[in-house]
């Protein structure tokens, strides 16, 4: 039940206006004439939730593989039997899993041993990042902020090889991000371990002296074809309905401060004749990006003249009998920062066919600005950059060549409860004296456990 509405050039843009506030109420009244009971349930079925307790490690523990270190010492965390939720619901396997949990001031820990009645048969890979979903693994959902409307995926298989996505109640699970966090894997004779370390910088979170998060842990058995995980999820249910309350006592917020100075040059030379160089032509470039942490959980990042050289190659994608663009996945570390609060619900698995904000059309910013985090029930984005790309790209004597385009996103979202939520997103677009203008609301609501209304 997504609906927008667009405004381009010919039509007043004050027109607009009435019409984006009476679509924004009209979807979103319903739901936030009901969010106090919602509110009210979701604090109930959350009390109601397993809880667990990391405790505060002395001494930082090798990341290798080998749960031989003093932190692991302690008895392993009680988080009962890991069940199927795939392809069947509620079946134990003979692969036991126990966990250890710990902090300190910098870092969160995660311990696994996986045991497996036949360790010879474990499939494990050393491949590239993100491509284990065929292999055995084994990984957390860690919802930072406790809010059930975002949480940070990280699964590592038996080679110590990460997978690492961001998912969000609107849009699912977003492999593009890559967090910095280390881990290590290691058969043994029981079947593996794995360690993982977070650093608290790489996720955001609110401090306090009690501090809580979400978690859920999951495994996969790939020669039985099964996932299982503790809390137990349910058919028609998702993580954010199921995380356990992780409690970490007191931790200090992180407020980041990041500044990356960047230089290019470029000279280009070509032979006038097989034994002489013609004459030479010398390009340099200057950029400057930085990332501020306003508070804990809002972050502001900027950028001017950016440089991206230092980012992935895309993927090679088959461009034949084509009946629409390409769509190459984000990597650029700007435009990621963030990146789920733009993704609208009701998308669907082919998202990239219907993505309300594909910042990949901004080829070359001139300089961008970003502001993204939450305060409450709140979460929000905003998004404004210059691209010089469009003016340079048009024939010579066009009258528009050497012009910018100006992008403007706005995005807020009203939690109603784990993975419950009402948002409203503004996008514009300007050119040459054009314009494009869209308003949009967007809803995500649990009517009960085997209905959603999502659009």
């Amino acid at each position: 039940m997504r609906v927008g509405v667009h405004c381009r050039r010919g039509l007043v843009p004050v027109a607009c206006a009435p019409i984006f506030f009476f679509l924004f109420l009209l979807l979103a009244s319903p739901s936030v004439g009901h969010a106090a009971a919602q509110a009210e349930s979701a604090a109930t079925e959350t009390s109601a939730r397993p809880s667990l307790r990391s405790h505060p490690i002395q001494q930082a523990p090798a990341i290798d593989g080998v749960l031989d270190d003093a932190a692991w010492r302690d008895s392993a965390v009680e988080v009962g039997d890991l069940l199927s939720y795939n392809p069947l619901y509620g079946e134990r396997v003979p692969q036991r899993t126990k966990v250890w949990i710990g902090h300190d001031a910098d870092f969160l820990y995660f311990a696994f041993q996986c045991d497996d009645p036949d360790p010879s048969s474990i499939k494990t890979s050393i491949t590239r990042r993100d491509n284990i979903w065929s292999d055995d693994w084994v990984g957390i959902s860690l919802d930072a902020l406790g809010t059930g409307q975002f949480s940070y995926h990280l699964m590592v298989n038996p080679s110590g090889v990460q997978l690492d996505m961001l998912n969000s109640a609107s849009g699912g699970e977003d492999e593009s991000p890559d967090y910095v966090w280390d881990s290590a894997g290691r058969r043994n004779d029981r079947g593996y371990a794995v360690e993982m370390r977070i650093p608290l910088q790489t996720i955001r979170f609110k401090g306090g002296n009690d501090v809580r998060m979400g978690v859920l842990f999951w495994r996969r058995v790939s020669r039985a074809g099964v996932s299982v995980a503790w809390p137990p999820l349910e058919p028609g249910k998702w993580v954010f309905e199921k995380h356990a309350s992780l409690h970490f006592g007191p931790l200090s917020p992180r407020l980041t401060r990041e500044l990356i100075p960047s230089t290019t040059y470029v000279r280009t030379q070509a032979r006038s004749t097989p034994t002489a160089w013609g004459g030479a032509d010398d390009e340099g470039d200057l950029g400057i990006s930085g990332k501020y942490g306003l508070t804990s959980t809002v972050t502001l990042d900027a950028t001017i003249n950016p440089d991206f050289s230092q980012v992935e190659s895309d993927a090679f994608q088959v461009e034949v009998n084509q009946r629409f663009p390409v769509f190459f996945s984000e990597k650029r570390p700007f435009f990621m920062e963030g990146a789920g609060i733009f993704t609208l619900a009701g998308q669907g698995n082919d998202n990239s066919l219907q993505t309300a904000v594909h910042t990949r059309r901004i080829v070359d910013p001139v300089f961008g600005a970003k502001l993204t985090g939450s305060a409450g029930r709140f979460a929000f984005g905003t998004l404004s950059a210059l691209d010089q790309s469009p003016g340079r790209n048009l024939p010579e004597g066009d009258p528009d060549t050497g012009k910018d385009r100006l992008f403007n996103v706005g995005r807020v979202q009203y939690s109603l409860g784990p993975s419950n939520y009402v948002g409203g997103i503004a996008v514009d677009t300007e050119f040459a004296g054009g314009y494009n203008r869209v308003a949009g609301a967007d809803l995500s609501w649990r009517v009960n456990s085997t209905q959603r209304v999502s659009g």
